[in-house]
């Protein structure tokens, strides 16, 4: 049924048309020009010329070119024609002519430049070759006339003769032959109704299966009277090879109402009837519809088609075939064989059939393949190999079989064997697809660099098919450069390469998850928002709207997560968007649930957590609570009831363990740990971290930080706290490891690059302490455990000058100047923190007010003396006149001291300065603690008493030269306070203290005072606090005075005060300040003493006088002090400043300014603090300078 073609006429027999009308029938003059357009006749007048040419007839030439003048005197097309003809007739006279007038009236057109061509061809320089192309062209060298053609007229050859010879040897090429058909075309139109163009045009269009297209043009040739049996032979020779089809009918039938004088019209006839008798058997329809459904590829149905045709007609080669064809497609290839070799014996001697052997040689070599293919994927990597040879050596020439080769290479791993067959291949088709796939499948493999040198080197139509493998080849590299990095820990690396991956990868979903987070743990909120909002504008599948949610969930955004989700048509939502959706607003009620508790409005949390349906997880969260806030009894029972239900909840576990260590119940505890542990999966970081802290607590930190240490070497990505938890571990008993754990842990969270953190730069390392708003909770503790250790291992020396004045007081009593020098040295020591100091202090308390007589009798131990005779006459003692000048007194003191890293124990001792004329040794001790959500303080100490120069140095008396003074405060204090973050707090302190001295009567204190504070501001870089102090005081006596035997500091019975205080602190990179202020309102009272407490101290100087003035004895009228009560208000002023001068000083200066009735003091420091190792972390906030020793509390 296939269709066989059969060649025309060659078409150098129709240009010398040997015209059966052109001899005995034609006339010697030419007939009237028919009708028509001007084209139309002109193209008449043209065939004229070309039959007058064929047959030698001159005066038909002359008469033709006569009329073309006439018709189109200055038709630029028509000179063209003419100056051709005159040309190709050797008038080179007339064409010259011709030439000239078409160079007269066509200057610049295609016209004329094809009238110049057409001259050099026939008459210029390209005569020559032009003469040798139609020579290589009559010999049959096709390829070398055409390159002359194509050198000569560069595929626009002029005129029509030109023309026909340039395009038939174009048309002659599968690649030129559509352009030949464009360009004869186009002849077409030029030249209506030409013969010869016809039939190069016919003969093209049927070599390009443009049958109807073909037979139109021999239907227009055959309008030629001369033409028209040449016509219907050729259309004849078409008709009589096409199978017996509806198509094929009809074009006979007409052919034979065109052609009724054929000569073979009865051989026409009989083929019509023959033909229509089969196109009207069912049969015969049945194969022809199997071919029309073959060529569709519905090889099932055209299979039963041929089924049916072949009952009818057994014989039938087409059929026979056609049948093998639908079945060679359904990959029946055994079946296949056997119908083509029916087809090749049906065909009838003499017929070709070597379509049907072919088809056999093929499908024999790809059933071959099947088999091959078959074991290969079978794993028979022996029969398989065996198969693809014998294929190959069927079709030598086709690579599959190569191919499969090489498959069978990759299966055995034999990369270099695969190579070699891909190059035997490429070298057989070096354009094939399938081999330059395979090639790059395999560099992509084994050689990314030879992949990306291979395609740069293919052809650009090539290269741009592998662009896609090209961009994955670099996306790959990409992404393992930034697998290294982050194994690394090179978080820094690993977000520029990101960065650079979603260039390539806008869209992808997890790369913007994970790109995000690195940013945002990096502390880059801002742009890793930018980063997934920018994916979900590239995608907006449902992945990518879970990984956005997830993503803001990351970072306690959930309002803004679920309007994501919720932004998803509920159609769209997977098991995994619903189970997201459920556990964020699980989350989001949980957050609620916090806050509220974090107000303390616990109670209202507990009600609505209790409102939710029953769970194990609202019993989980009551247990966390209820453990939180110390209630461990309730917690276990939480716990425990969780157990009940599920016994291998892990969470509840570990919460009972965690439980009866806060209930003090270590026994139980140690033996759930020892019997029967948690059994927690190592995949569980949380619930790993939450095991160590367990052991921790039973004081195993040995097995904590086993299970830290195997966590942290399986980890697979950043984790950060598992670093810092075993740095907590190990910094007791080797900072420096620990210090080194918190560097890891700093770049697992993006404070470090990796490369400052192994070895560890301690710069950087304390550059990254530093406190910053917007900090999560890890990096929050991970900045201050390192700001704390850091400090705790770096010696630091500061010196100071303090210097104090009071503008009050009496000169030489307590008109007070003060200069401390202060060398201060901290230090780690015995497993906490040391430190040791030497003070340098000078006192001033100015002069006495002497009279005329250089005497001083004011109230200064016994220089205010009444006495009474031994006849009751009053004697008022002489002045003082000894030591009564300039009252000075320096000398240096010694201090060290010690506290426990935790600041649970404190303790210092050391001794007042030498040449103090009281010397003390002083000192405390102080222990810390909790109490429930309180914190508490206790203290033992001996502290001096700074009033004045005589209750802190002592002093002598004048007069006996006794000497009295340097009063210490020996007691203990008490300390309350709460705080738990929040805005506001509290504290008191309570203490009790007995008050001796040399000389001095003792006395007793009791004070209790209380405060209040609000933080306005609270940030890391600016505080702002508000608050009341309320005070209360209690002496048993008034020890004020400065009379032999009182202790010269204040000491009301009664003393009461409320003030507001203000404190404001702010800080930067390199500055720190701190201004306070406080407003206060105070009252006193006092009650009468005797200005002598001591008799046997003051009686001793009355025994001194009495050799002089006889018995002697106080006068009691002027010894005793009066009751008072005072009232007053006051303010302070308090400002201090640091400077940060490199990685180790710092500057820093502060000053006080104080004022109220009866006490102004005034002070001011400056000091020097020096670190040994670099500093680059916080400066203090507040400032707090040092407090010199004496002040100690």
């Amino acid at each position: 049924m296939a269709r066989t073609r059969h060649p025309l006429v060659t078409a150098s027999g129709l240009v010398l048309l040997g015209l059966a009308g052109a001899g005995p029938c034609a006339a010697q003059t030419l007939s009237d020009t028919p009708g028509g357009t001007v084209a139309e006749q002109r193209q008449w007048l043209l065939q004229q010329v070309r039959i007058g040419e064929a047959t030698g007839r001159q005066s038909l030439i002359e008469d033709a070119l006569a009329r073309l003048r006439m018709l189109a005197p200055d038709d630029r097309g028509t000179l063209v024609a003419i100056l051709e003809v005159q040309l190709s007739q050797q008038k080179l006279q007339d064409a010259e002519a011709t030439l000239k007038r078409l160079r007269e009236i066509g200057a610049g057109t295609r016209e004329l430049a094809a009238g110049e061509r057409l001259w050099q061809a026939y008459r210029g320089d390209l005569q020559q070759d032009l003469q040798q192309a139609r020579l290589f062209a009559a010999g049959g060298r096709s390829a070398e006339a055409l390159a002359i053609y194509r050198r000569l007229f560069n595929d626009e050859p002029p005129g029509l003769q030109l023309g026909l010879e340039y395009w038939r040897l174009r048309g002659a090429q599968a690649d030129g032959r559509t352009q030949a058909i464009r360009a004869l075309s186009e002849l077409d139109r030029s030249y209506p109704g030409n013969v010869p163009l016809l039939q190069a045009l016919s003969q093209m269009l049927f070599a390009a299966g443009r049958d109807a297209e073909a037979l139109a043009a021999l239907q227009r040739m055959g309008r030629n009277p001369e033409a028209r049996g040449m016509a219907a032979d050729a259309e004849w020779a078409y008709l009589k090879d096409q199978p017996a089809d509806d198509r094929s009918v009809r074009g006979l039938q007409d052919f034979i109402t065109r052609n009724p004088t054929f000569a073979d019209i009865a051989l026409v006839r009989e083929r019509y009837t023959d033909q229509h008798k089969r196109v009207s058997d069912p049969a015969w329809r049945a194969g022809l519809r199997g071919q029309q459904l073959l060529d569709a590829g519905r090889n099932e149905e055209a299979e039963r088609a041929f089924l049916q045709a072949l009952r009818g007609y057994p014989r039938e080669p087409d059929l026979l075939g056609g049948l093998g064809m639908a079945l060679m497609r359904q990959g029946r290839r055994e079946q296949a064989i056997n119908y083509f070799q029916r087809a090749v014996q049906a065909t009838p001697a003499g017929d070709s059939n070597d379509k049907w052997r072919d088809l056999i040689a093929s499908t024999r070599y790809w059933l071959q393949l099947d088999q091959a293919d078959a074991a290969l994927a079978a794993g028979r990597l022996d029969e398989a190999e065996r198969l693809y040879a014998q294929a190959r050596r069927q079709q030598p020439r086709d690579v599959n079989a190569a191919l499969g080769l090489v498959d069978v290479a990759v299966a055995r791993g034999d990369d270099a064997a695969a190579e070699r067959q891909l190059q035997v291949a490429r070298r057989m088709a070096p354009n094939d697809a399938n081999v330059i796939r395979k090639l790059v499948q395999l560099y992509g493999r084994t050689d990314p660099q030879r992949l990306e040198a291979f395609i740069n080197a293919l052809p650009a139509a090539q290269r741009r098919l592998y662009a896609e493998d090209l961009r994955q080849l670099q996306i790959s590299r990409l992404r393992e450069r930034r697998e290294q990095a982050l194994a690394a820990g090179d978080a820094g690396t690993a977000i520029t390469l990101g960065q650079q991956l979603r260039g390539e990868l806008p869209g992808d979903a997890w790369l913007a998850y994970a790109l995000g987070n690195e940013l945002r743990a990096a502390g880059r909120q801002d742009e890793a928002d930018a980063v997934v909002a920018d994916m979900a504008t590239h995608n907006d599948s449902t992945e990518a709207r879970y990984a956005q949610a997830l993503y803001l969930s990351g970072s306690d955004r959930l309002p803004q997560a679920l309007a994501v989700l919720d932004a998803l048509p509920q159609a769209q939502w997977d098991d995994d968007i619903r189970a997201l959706s459920a556990r964020l607003q699980r989350q989001q009620l949980v957050d609620h649930l916090w806050d509220l508790r974090a107000q303390g409005r616990e109670a209202e949390a507990i009600a609505l957590l209790q409102q939710q349906p029953p769970s194990t997880d609202n019993d989980l969260l009551m247990a966390e609570w209820a453990r939180l806030r110390g209630d461990h009894a309730q917690a276990l029972h939480y716990y425990q009831r969780v157990l009940a239900a599920q016994p291998g909840n892990v969470d509840a576990q570990l919460g009972q363990v965690q439980a009866w260590i806060g209930t003090g119940d270590l026994a139980s505890a140690r033996r759930q740990m020892q019997d029967a542990p948690p059994a927690v999966d190592d995949a569980e970081i949380g619930q790993q971290r939450q095991l160590a802290t367990i052991w921790t607590d039973l004081r195993e930190d040995t097995k904590a930080l086993a299970i830290l240490r195997a966590l942290l070497a399986r980890k697979t990505g950043p984790d950060a706290q598992s670093w810092r938890d075993a740095a907590r571990l190990v910094r007791r008993d080797d900072p420096q490891q620990a210090l080194d754990m918190y560097a890891q842990a700093m770049a697992d969270n993006g404070l470090l690059a990796p490369s400052q953190a192994a070895p560890r730069d301690n710069r950087a390392l304390t550059l990254a302490s530093r406190e910053t708003a917007g900090d999560d909770w890890l990096r929050r503790s991970l900045r201050s455990d390192v700001e704390t250790l850091y400090q705790q291992e770096n010696p630091t020396l500061t010196v100071m000058q303090d210097t104090g004045r009071r503008s009050d007081g009496t000169p030489g009593i307590s008109r007070l100047s003060r200069d401390t020098r202060i060398a201060h040295l901290d230090a780690p020591f015995a497993g906490g923190l040391g430190w040791a100091r030497i003070e340098q202090v000078s006192f001033d308390a100015g002069r006495f007010q002497t009279d005329g007589n250089g005497a001083y009798d004011e109230d200064f131990g016994s220089c205010d003396l009444d006495l009474l005779q031994a006849d009751n006459s009053r004697l008022r003692a002489p002045g003082c006149t000894r030591f009564v000048h300039q009252r000075r007194t320096s000398g240096a003191g010694f201090a060290v001291g010690w506290r426990t890293l935790d600041d649970r124990w404190n303790f210092d001792i050391g001794h007042t300065p030498s040449n103090y004329v009281v010397g003390n040794w002083l000192g405390g001790i102080t222990l810390n603690g909790d109490l429930g959500r309180f914190g508490w303080g206790a203290t033992v100490s001996r502290r001096p008493m700074t009033n004045s120069l005589l209750s802190q140095a002592g002093a002598v008396d004048p007069r006996s030269g006794i000497s009295w003074g340097g009063v210490t405060a020996n007691g203990v204090t008490f300390s309350l306070g709460y705080d738990q973050g929040g805005r506001d707090g509290v504290w008191s302190n309570w203490s009790w203290h007995r008050l001796t001295g040399h000389n001095v009567a003792d006395n007793t204190r009791a004070r209790a005072m209380v405060g209040w504070y609000h933080k306005l501001i609270q940030r890391p870089d600016m505080r702002l606090d508000v608050g009341t102090t309320a005070m209360y005081w209690r002496y048993q006596k008034d020890l004020g005075g400065y009379s032999l035997g009182q202790g010269g500091y204040y000491s009301p019975q009664r003393y009461a005060s409320l003030s507001l205080p203000v404190s404001f602190a702010w800080r930067n990179d390199v500055w720190s300040l701190r201004l306070d202020g406080s407003v206060s309102v105070s009252s006193a009272r006092t009650s009468s003493i005797s200005r002598f407490p001591d008799q046997a101290l003051i009686e001793r100087v009355i025994a001194q006088l009495e050799p002089q003035y006889g018995p002697l004895q106080l006068d009691e009228a002027g010894l005793y002090t009066g009751d008072s009560s005072s009232t007053g208000t006051g303010y302070r002023l308090y400002g201090a400043v640091e400077r940060r001068l490199g990685d180790h000083f710092v500057l820093g200066a502060a000053g006080t300014l104080q004022r109220s009735r009866d006490f102004s003091p005034n002070s001011f420091q400056l000091y020097l603090r020096y670190t040994f190792k670099p500093w680059q972390g916080n400066l203090p906030l507040p400032v707090s300078p040092l407090v010199p020793y004496g002040e100690f509390r």
